[in-house]
């Protein structure tokens, strides 16, 4: 895999710096109400919050390579090659066909119905649209899944015009230890409490 291109909204990197920032201050807030039950079950508490901050906030990426691309969800990893893209859509997040799966990245979500009012003339330069055609508010390269699915598009056409070009396997794949890890935090939390008092 070459020449990687990471997308991932800045929107969720603030949310979820300001989520795990809440998190400390809950655990140092703990401190001052005594006890060391207390400290423990608001540990594992904040460490469940912080784990589903990762994991819904934090993990969903797209990486964009000269052979494929690869989606990460919140509790799957999918790779997809170039070759095997059968349908690239944007109408409701970037979504990918292949003959075998079609599938929607997190990470590339289309903007609400008010954002095409924002379409300047400035951000379709370039992105061969006339000046007297249209743009759908979802392939407008302010939001998420028009920043996207114009990366695909270029890579893909990159792609096909180069002759040998090798494309990735593409397959999916499950990844559920973030989600376990906060489960086990709020179990260790809930014995922790109930046996602490």
């Amino acid at each position: 895999m070459s020449n990687a291109d990471v997308y991932r909204p800045n929107s969720n990197l603030v949310f979820g710096g300001f989520g795990t920032v809440m998190s400390a201050l809950f655990i140092w807030s703990s401190f001052y109400q005594g006890g060391a039950t207390t400290i423990v079950t608001s540990t594992c508490i904040a460490g469940a919050v912080i784990a589903c901050i990762y994991t819904f906030l934090l993990r969903p990426k797209v990486t964009f390579y000269d052979e494929g691309l690869v989606i990460t969800n919140p509790v799957e990893k999918i790779t997809i090659g170039w070759a095997d893209v059968i349908d690239l859509d944007s109408r409701w997040a970037l979504t990918l066909a292949t003959k075998d799966f079609t599938v929607s990245a997190w990470a590339a979500t289309a903007p609400g119905r008010h954002h095409a009012r924002n379409i300047h003339v400035n951000d379709i330069k370039g992105l061969d649209v006339d000046l007297g055609g249209s743009m759908r508010s979802n392939e407008s390269p302010r939001s998420d899944s028009g920043a996207s699915i114009y990366r695909a598009r270029v890579r893909i056409a990159k792609f096909k015009n180069s002759p040998g070009s090798q494309s990735l396997e593409s397959k999916r794949e499950r990844e559920l230890v973030p989600l376990i890890v906060g489960a086990i935090l709020v179990i260790a939390a809930i014995l922790v409490n109930s046996l602490g008092h």
